[in-house]
């Protein structure tokens, strides 16, 4: 496990994913290593698609760490969930923390409540706790992804739509990453840059994507450049 400071209240951290395959590791692929969000915000701490690494050691070193955190802070906890696919440990954190008697709510799309892997307490619409925090939908790729742009930093959290390149870069996903069929490739189509414009109008200086590295600064422009380039791979 890895964990970075990105800004003071805002961390990310990486670990491997348990379902990674080698074969995955191709041009319009995704690499071993995937990241995660920590955010303090005024009203709550906010987890971003957490993944608590596998290993014993660094999962006893991660919830040593958020234990003090969530102790310290005296916050609720909002854990994010921004992709169909990115149900992670959402629901150990939350019974970990309930039992504790904290207040924990899981918010993502409502349109992935009964396909999601972990339980989905509220939509993003109306959820407490996130007032400075727009989650964007993100439509072309998979159901119910959302951009999750974290106002206090001014920084853009992805799941799958944006992936970091390296050298200061960042790709938009191919349409392989979205739904199989004609049906999705058309969405894909109409609808999934189109959709990330409206994250690059808000002028994120920060992208912190699940795969890939992040860019620190001059998001907005890295966003630009990619929505008017090829995807991954291609």
């Amino acid at each position: 496990m890895t964990v970075d400071e990105i800004r003071p209240g805002l961390w990310r951290w990486t670990v491997p994913h348990p379902a990674w395959k080698p074969e995955f590791d191709r041009p319009d692929g995704w690499g071993r290593m995937v990241g995660s969000v920590y955010a303090e915000t005024a009203a709550a701490i906010v987890l971003v698609d957490p993944l608590v690494p596998a290993a014993p050691e660094d999962a006893a070193r991660f919830f040593r760490a958020l234990d003090r955190d969530v102790a310290r802070a005296g916050k609720p906890l909002a854990i994010l969930i921004a992709s169909v696919d990115h149900g992670r440990s959402a629901d150990a954190i939350a019974a970990r923390y309930r039992a504790e008697g904290r207040e924990v709510r899981v918010v993502g799309d409502d349109a992935i409540r009964n396909d999601v892997s972990c339980t989905i307490d509220l939509p993003f619409e109306g959820a407490p706790w996130i007032d400075d925090i727009r989650a964007v939908p993100v439509v072309g790729t998979m159901p119910g992804e959302r951009a999750i742009v974290l106002a206090p930093w001014r920084a853009a959290v992805f799941a799958d739509a944006v992936i970091g390149a390296g050298s200061g870069s960042v790709r938009v996903a191919p349409p392989s990453w979205g739904v199989k069929t004609p049906e999705g490739r058309a969405r894909y189509e109409a609808h999934f840059r189109e959709s990330l414009r409206r994250v690059a109008s808000l002028a994120p200086e920060i992208l912190l994507p699940s795969h890939g590295e992040p860019i620190l600064a001059g998001g907005a422009a890295a966003l630009a450049a990619a929505l008017d380039a090829p995807p991954l791979g291609a």
